[in-house]
């Protein structure tokens, strides 16, 4: 069967991991339609598709504008406040009077804008990079029996009775025609396939976006970097339509990102590790503002660029930008692996800053940050329900015993490594103890320094062993006043202090 053969349904939606900004929520929308719309599309015997899959060469917005108009349903995804799904929502409820049903994942409705607030939206549940089965379960044959009643509602109209408008502005315009539009050239929808033959990923000539953005992640579990690259590097250039100067989407310059530095870390050369990490964060900077985003995946990535430009360099500064990245997507996203490597990065730095005020500073923040992370992670425990593989656990056990090492918390850390060592893949417990390794070096690096509490001019007060003094120095200025402060005892009157000094320069 082909799509020629079936009504088509356009949907409209995001693609790839999207930010839901309010809540710092990173959402797999790719599921959303992998899962829910087109295993319902395909009960209602009805060819789903988005622009990504439509698109083999050429304007996606060509595709877009055209299937907004053509498609006999349109099912909107308004899931992280889309300002995209949003307008191309418009634009479909000016142009058909029927057969648009709107969607969205359940926090939404909590905020969902005015504008909408008379609408009927469809909820669905999506747990960020999952959708569970219960959910699909119960959303599948919800939403393909709302499509056979549009369906019923098609019927009708062919016997001259029109069903009531889903578009608000035929609905409170009455009267309102839609357009005549005959367009000057077919547009074949995208050959149906079944369900069978979807998990195939093509990459070749006549793919489409989604079919190289598919590939891509089939190499990037294979660690072959340089194949994600040539994959992405093309899905690109489709997405822009050939357009260099238009504006690439965010979800797939940020895997192009990853894969730039990943590839360099995989040379057996500092050297080229290092240019492929300056060149990631150009690729960054140029496309994804991340010292003004609140994007999480944005963040993590300048985060590690930075993190790891610091370990080949040991320079401050790059820490103090990684930090920046990993403390500023912890406090949008509140989640447990950006906080960690906030933490870490604070013990690192309280071993190397200059000044002891800044270092116990940093040490006192990076603890404060674990008892958050522990928080979080155990409530995510709680949260996940009895069907969680160890996959969804070990990233957590591994938080939560980093976290109580880092406090000192060793009969706790000791029960967590206990899971580890059971239940954790051979790579989990790697990461967990290479990186335990790397915490012990940092802490025990802070508790060696022996730094003056004056070294960048805070004022150093000294006491004499008999107590009956102290001295301020005020380090601040390059010719600070020394003040003498006599201990009266109480009670009494001082007739006379007698002072006998001498100072020594560094010089």
């Amino acid at each position: 069967m082909t799509g020629a053969d079936l009504p088509t349904c356009f949907v409209v939606t995001g693609f790839g991991q999207k930010t839901d900004y309010p809540t710092g929520r990173v959402l797999n929308l790719d599921l959303t339609f992998s899962k829910l719309v087109r295993p319902a599309c395909d009960v209602a015997g009805i060819n789903a598709f988005r622009a990504i899959d439509a698109n083999v060469t050429g304007s996606i917005d060509l595709i877009m504008y055209r299937w907004i108009f053509a498609a006999d349903y349109v099912i909107a995804d308004l899931s992280t406040l889309n300002a995209n799904v949003f307008y191309e929502l418009g634009v479909r409820h000016a142009q058909r009077p029927n057969r648009t049903l709107i969607i969205a994942e359940e926090m939404l409705m909590t905020r969902v804008p005015f504008d909408l607030s008379s609408f009927v939206v469809h909820q669905y549940r999506h747990d960020g990079d999952k959708i569970t089965q219960a959910e699909q379960d119960r959303f599948v044959p919800f939403l393909a029996d709302l499509l056979h009643k549009m369906q019923a509602g098609v019927a009708r109209e062919r016997s001259q009775t029109p069903p009531v408008p889903d578009s608000p502005i035929y609905t409170f315009l009455e009267g309102m025609v839609p357009p005549d539009y005959q367009p000057k050239a077919a547009l074949a929808a995208p050959v149906y396939v079944p369900l069978d033959g979807r998990a195939t990923a093509i990459a070749g000539d006549g793919a489409t976006i989604f079919d190289l953005m598919k590939a891509a992640e089939t190499a990037r579990k294979k660690n072959d970097f340089d194949l994600m690259i040539s994959y992405l590097t093309k899905t690109i250039e489709m997405e822009r339509g050939g357009d260099d100067s238009a504006k690439p989407d965010l979800f797939l310059m940020q895997q192009l990102v990853l894969a730039t530095y990943k590839a360099g870390e995989q040379q057996d050369d500092p050297e080229a590790a290092i240019d492929a990490l300056v060149r990631a964060e150009t690729m960054l900077e140029q496309h994804c503002a991340p010292w003004l985003s609140t994007d999480p995946e944005t963040l993590g990535l300048l985060g590690a660029i930075n993190k790891r430009m610091y370990d080949h360099t040991g320079e401050l500064d790059y820490l103090d930008r990684a930090l920046h990245a990993y403390e500023r997507g912890f406090f949008i996203k509140q989640d447990y692996y950006n906080g960690i490597n906030a933490a870490f990065m604070y013990t690192l730095r309280a071993g190397i800053v200059s000044d002891r005020f800044e270092a116990i500073a940093s040490y006192g923040q990076a603890n404060m940050l674990r008892r958050r992370v522990i928080t979080i992670c155990k409530e995510l425990l709680g949260a996940l329900d009895g069907s969680a593989g160890p996959e969804d656990r070990e990233w957590v056990y591994a938080t939560l015993a980093e976290a109580a090492y880092g406090l000192g918390d060793m009969n706790e850390q000791r029960r967590l490594e206990r899971w580890l060592n059971a239940e954790a893949s051979e790579f989990a417990r790697s990461s967990y103890y290479q990186q335990k390794t790397r915490l012990t070096e940092a802490i025990e690096t802070f508790g060696k320094t022996d730094l003056p509490l004056a070294r960048q001019g805070h004022p150093q007060v000294i006491t004499d062993p008999a107590n009956s003094y102290s001295i301020k120095t005020e380090a601040a200025e390059p010719d600070g006043a020394i003040t003498i402060i006599p201990k009266i005892e109480p009670g009494r009157k001082a007739r006379s202090v007698e002072i006998s000094y001498r100072i020594e320069y560094n010089d």
